[in-house]
């Protein structure tokens, strides 16, 4: 799919319903405030802000904006019954620190200039997808791996 709203919407839904499944609460703010998704448990006992990165067709792009800030990074790979790359058979997702995402290109042995604000993959290669996949999230865990990145974390009693 070349409408990139469009894209972003449907992989916006399909990630809401992915964390709803796993019990995780989903806010989405009501303007641009950096985030897309707020996630959190229904007992507020951790919330995780995320930046949702679509990709239907072609390659993704990090950006070294996001380093050091109290968020997680999505990449949903929108797979071609959902709308996305007729190569891919399924939606995947991948769930990475800003850090980790920005040391993709190093990683991957690519050849930029960090001291610019973004880099781009112009394709999905093997090599980058199989980078991805440490950090690939299943069905029916994005609570504990959101957990585990989550920086408020408080002990409550549970609400009702």
């Amino acid at each position: 799919m070349n409408d990139t709203g469009a894209t972003e919407v449907l992989g916006r839904s399909w990630l809401t319903t992915e964390l709803i499944r796993s019990a995780v609460e989903v806010a989405r703010p009501e303007r641009d405030i950096g985030v897309d998704l707020i996630t959190y448990t229904s007992g507020a006992t951790w919330m995780l802000p995320i930046q949702l990165k679509t990709i239907g067709l072609t390659g993704l792009t990090v950006f070294r904006k996001y380093v050091d800030e109290p968020v997680a990074l999505v990449y949903v790979l929108l797979g071609d019954p959902d709308g996305g790359s007729a190569g891919r058979t399924e939606t995947t997702a991948y769930l990475l620190t800003p850090e980790e995402a920005w040391a993709l290109p190093t990683a991957l042995g690519q050849k930029f200039d960090p001291d610019f604000n973004t880099y781009r993959f112009s394709s999905l290669t093997r090599a980058l997808v199989e980078k991805l996949e440490a950090h690939r999230v299943q069905p029916g865990t994005w609570r504990e791996r959101l957990a585990q990145l989550a920086p408020l974390q408080r002990t409550l009693p549970p609400i009702g």
